[in-house]
């Protein structure tokens, strides 16, 4: 049977459904396809409108927006018979387009895909390897063939058939899900219609682990409600009280000429072991999306110039809350540890304990894994939210305005040289320059007596070298465009929508926790 003759078949067998046959399978494929892994692994949805008899996954939508996900529909363009996907932002509405079908208006942000994104095919009918039979146009066929993510076809069961005729430009989805379960193509069998056997041997504990960021996603939610953004807060939270729990260590650490190599302990227990636990309930997925990989040498020149302003935009800022006099003093950890450096080996461990490991552990936390959590609202979201955290971090008011800045550039150099390395180097670099340098700076100061000329340095040396980092960041962002870079974070947000979608995202009893105790530490700390 051709392709043609089959599509004749399937179109008349659909009809046979009544309207309440077919919105049953609706919803109960709408609730396998929420219910299974890939989506919710996926930060990008790509839905179809249905059009007369398709199985509509509309509902779908309103899932993924609960969870933070971007949805985008296609549009076609029939001069050149190729397809593209659009963000569908909140609030818009669809408008009727190529063959009727209702696609985001024009002026929607392009949704560029990437390894996490889900494509959901429409199709008259599929087969259990996975292959489409459509409507004969082409569209997806051309659009997946390039597609980087995960591609699913819904497909009443009724409407499978044992096999579809191919062609060599026809690309096989790697997942079907009907009203009975969802299969994975790729495999031979299919374990999500199996029977559960009474002698099945219990699943090993990883695996039973990986499940727990779903049973707690799940008790945050209330009622089955899915709300993974409840969880990223719960790692601050976890980290904000570790170090809370830190703090009367200080004094024995202190009692036994020791501080140094227990700092770097604690770090290591405050940061680095919560982000890998972490990371590892949230999946193996989930270390793809926290960019552990290398920046290249042609950043270099972003990095020093964006090093400058940091450096610059601290003292000013500091000197903003809490008066010339704030430059004086030791450097210390969270206002508790101080590092001290009077030998070699005293400079080494400081190096490690207050330079090396902080720039580590809190980058993997607040950058890395916060950004990554938060960016499928848009990274200027990404960026707001683990800048306030972050600056939440250090439990004071005084450095709250120095640690949100310097939270807000990391991250700008995380997204910007796609390299969670970057911001770790800044970081390092900064807190050699706060251990070694600004003792130095600050004597210059005392030395020269003149504010208003150091005022006046530092707020030059600001803007030039913000200037001269703008720069490089264009230069870098021209590369990524000519290589086709992948973004990681396309979703588009309008910048008066910002603060109401912060608000929207921190709304939960983890963010609240975690506001309040900071809070209550910062004014404590006062008195």
């Amino acid at each position: 049977m051709t392709k043609q003759e089959l599509r004749t078949v399937l179109r008349e067998r659909r009809k046979g459904f009544t309207e309440e046959q077919k919105r049953a399978n609706d919803r109960a494929i709408v609730e396998g396809i929420a219910r299974s892994e890939v989506f919710k692994n996926a930060s990008t949805l790509l839905l179809y409108a249905p059009m007369e008899g398709e199985i509509n996954l509309l509902p779908l939508a309103r899932i993924a927006q609960k969870q933070g996900k971007t949805i985008a529909f296609p549009r076609c363009d029939t001069k050149t018979n190729t397809m593209a996907f659009y963000v569908l932002e909140e609030g818009v509405r669809m408008k009727r387009g190529a063959y009727n079908i209702p696609e985001p208006p024009p002026e929607s942000p392009l949704c560029v895909p990437d390894a996490h994104t889900l494509c959901i095919l429409p199709g008259l009918s599929f087969d259990l390897d996975g292959n489409r039979l459509g409507y004969g146009k082409g569209y997806y066929d051309r659009y997946i063939s390039t597609f980087p993510g995960a591609t699913m076809g819904a497909v009443y069961a009724s409407m499978l058939v044992r096999s579809v005729p191919t062609e060599a430009h026809d690309v096989p989805v790697q997942w079907i899900c009907t009203e009975r379960g969802m299969r994975d193509t790729q495999k031979n069998d299919n374990a999500a219609q199996a029977p559960k056997s009474e002698t099945t041997p219990s699943r090993p504990l990883r695996e039973r682990l990986r499940e727990l960021p779903t049973t707690l996603r799940t008790v945050f939610g209330g009622k089955g409600e899915v709300k993974p953004l409840h969880l990223p807060p719960l790692l601050v939270l976890c980290t904000y009280l570790l170090l809370l729990l830190s703090r009367p260590i200080d004094r024995h650490l202190l009692d036994r000429g020791s501080e140094a190599v227990g700092v770097i302990l604690l770090q290591v227990l405050i940061f680095i072991i919560p982000a890998i636990v972490y990371c590892k309930l949230r999946g193996e997925r989930f270390s793809d999306r926290i960019r552990m990989r290398p920046f290249r040498p042609e950043h270099a020149f972003f990095l020093l110039h964006l090093l400058v302003v940091m450096i610059t935009l601290s003292l000013l800022s500091s000197i903003l809350t809490g008066g010339i006099q704030s430059l004086a003093g030791n450097f210390t950890l969270y206002s508790t540890f101080v590092a001290h450096t009077s030998t070699t080996a005293d400079v080494i461990y400081a190096i490690l304990a207050y330079a090396v490991l902080p720039a580590f552990g809190e980058e993997l936390v607040f950058r890395s894994i916060l950004c990554a959590e938060y960016e499928k609202h848009g990274a200027g979201v990404a960026i707001t939210v683990s800048a306030l955290f972050f600056a939440m971090l250090h439990l004071s008011y005084a450095h709250f305005l120095t640690y949100l800045l310097l939270g807000a550039l990391l991250a700008c150099a995380m997204y910007t040289t796609r390299s969670f390395l970057a911001p770790v180097l800044l970081h390092l670099l900064y807190n050699v320059f706060c251990l070694f340098g600004q003792p130095y700076l600050s004597a210059f100061y005392v030395n020269a007596g003149s504010t208003e000329l150091f005022l006046f340095c530092l707020i030059v040396l600001c803007l030039l070298f913000s200037a001269f980092a703008a720069g490089e960041a264009r230069k870098i962002y021209h590369l990524h465009a000519k290589r086709n870079a992948d973004s990681s974070y396309t979703t588009a947000l309008a910048w008066r929508r910002l603060p109401a979608t912060v608000a929207a995202v921190l709304a939960s009893p983890t963010a609240a926790a975690c506001l309040v105790v900071f809070l209550i530490t910062a004014t404590v700390m006062l008195f």
